[in-house]
């Protein structure tokens, strides 16, 4: 329970810190650290359901983006610099260094298993940003319908 909440901490303060290292708005900043630690928190409810890396880093993803349209909506700001913030937990940082050591130590078997980790990683979090993105415009389309407004004119 306690290495959870320094996991969920741990996501907050990256996001919180990537945040400042890029000048995000300082306004911005504790809706960063909510973001990530909720894109963790949705990754590691997922990652034992799913047994596999793709998928988990899928569902954070998609936590990730519909939190980001989220807050996009209630600053009335765009949504890109929630997702980068929430989605930095998600990064898989040690894979890809795991691999490159091994490919600079010519054990190609292990860099090959590090390799595809951190693909299936990437590749989960950018399908679950593509997902979300998607029905947030679908949202979008199907609000504009409704209320009788063509955001296209």
């Amino acid at each position: 329970m306690m290495q959870t909440i320094i996991q969920l901490l741990s996501g907050a303060l990256g996001s919180i810190g990537f945040g400042l290292l890029f000048h995000l708005n300082r306004r911005y900043l504790p809706a960063a650290g909510v973001g990530g630690l909720l894109a963790w928190l949705a990754y590691l409810l997922a990652a034992p359901a799913v047994h596999g890396t793709f998928l988990a880093n899928l569902v954070g993803g998609v936590c990730a983006a519909l939190y980001a349209e989220f807050m996009a909506r209630w600053y009335n700001a765009p949504s890109t610099p929630f997702f980068i913030t929430a989605a930095v937990p998600l990064i898989p940082g040690s894979t890809l260094y795991y691999c490159m050591n091994a490919v600079v130590s010519s054990n190609l078997l292990a860099a090959e298993h590090y390799g595809e980790q951190t693909f299936l990683a990437a590749f989960g979090i950018a399908g679950g940003m593509a997902i979300a993105w998607c029905l947030a415009d679908l949202s979008r389309k199907l609000q504009a319908l409704l209320t009788g407004h063509n955001p296209a004119k």
